[in-house]
């Protein structure tokens, strides 16, 4: 089910004093609703789903972030030049995932065909497969994947789960006779089985693992993006935010015993946008579970990394 922007979500402190150059993101949000025929810009767009999480046999509660992330954005300092920044409200899930990916996905598809950014705010990484799905129907071939995820999320099964997105864009691929082009940044050996590392050798996924994803290692990072964005038109990113590491944030749908720093991620992000920003067409973040949150410090660190993406998108684009 759709629902509206909710403008409540967007309040903050005002400081009258400093006129446009004291403004928040509450003060210059603007709202958007289905089918988003307004002037193009980058829409923030829920998913509250975690029945995939739930049928993974995960923590629950991921479907509550969306509303709350917003809550957070609403203070943080505007320095945006070049974009028009929307609110494009949510999409509320019920237990039959497969026809919800499918009704999301069509939410993207509007937005993209609008020429918006979508920007969405899951929800478990079932979120992923709806956000691809919504970008093949526009594009259909030559998508880059780029998944920051301590799993490959190749997983075989009778159902559609958080642990299943990759297979089931694998699926399409193969179905619709596309290129399956999908690398896996923080891979933690521990929480994949030698079956799942098989998989993806077998569909070709390139993959770096958590203890190679740091400043250290930079260089070699880059080389490796660059050799496999080499010939493709259209970038995807998903970020699972289980991928960073769990003494940085617990409140995760799957916490990571090693994982990532946040600085590898800026890094590697603030690359891309800059070398590739034409080409990013969409971006999900997903996993983040505020019921496991303490004194919303999750919600903080969350909402900071959309904010430097909004921002990188904003000066590289």
């Amino acid at each position: 089910m759709y629902e509206k922007p909710n403008k409540k979500l967007w309040t903050g402190r005002i400081d009258k004093e400093d006129g446009k150059d004291g403004f928040r993101f509450h003060q210059k949000i603007k709202f958007i609703k289905a089918p988003y025929q307004k002037e193009k810009g980058l829409v923030l767009l829920g998913f509250d789903c975690d029945e995939g999480v739930k049928r993974n046999k995960g923590r629950l509660g991921a479907a509550n972030a969306c509303d709350i992330l917003k809550t957070n954005m609403g203070n943080l300092a505007y320095h945006l030049k070049n974009t028009r920044l929307y609110d494009g409200g949510k999409f509320i899930a019920d237990e039959n995932l497969e026809k919800n990916q499918e009704y999301f996905s069509e939410h993207v598809e509007n937005l993209l065909k609008n020429n918006h950014f979508p920007l969405i705010l899951g929800g478990g990484h079932e979120t992923a497969y709806a956000s691809f799905l919504g970008l093949h129907k526009v594009k259909k071939e030559n998508i880059a994947i780029i998944n920051f995820d301590a799993h490959f999320d190749l997983r075989l099964n009778d159902e559609a789960t958080s642990g299943t997105p990759f297979e089931q864009i694998s699926s399409l691929c193969k179905k619709d006779n596309t290129e399956f082009s999908y690398m896996c940044l923080g891979i933690a050996t521990s929480s994949n089985t030698k079956a799942l590392f098989k998989k993806a050798k077998e569909l070709n996924v390139k993959y770096i693992e958590d203890n190679k994803m740091n400043l250290l290692h930079i260089k070699r990072i880059k080389k490796y993006l660059d050799k496999f964005l080499k010939n493709h038109k259209n970038i995807y990113i998903t970020i699972d935010t289980d991928v960073i590491s769990s003494y940085i944030l617990k409140a995760v749908s799957a916490p990571a015993s090693k994982g990532l720093s946040l600085e590898i991620i800026y890094e590697v992000l603030e690359y891309l946008f800059k070398k590739y920003g034409r080409k990013i067409k969409l971006l999900d973040i997903t996993e983040f579970n505020p019921l496991f949150d303490e004194n919303n410090l999750g919600a903080k660190i969350i909402s900071r990394l959309i904010y430097d993406i909004i921002n990188l998108r904003d000066k590289y684009n």
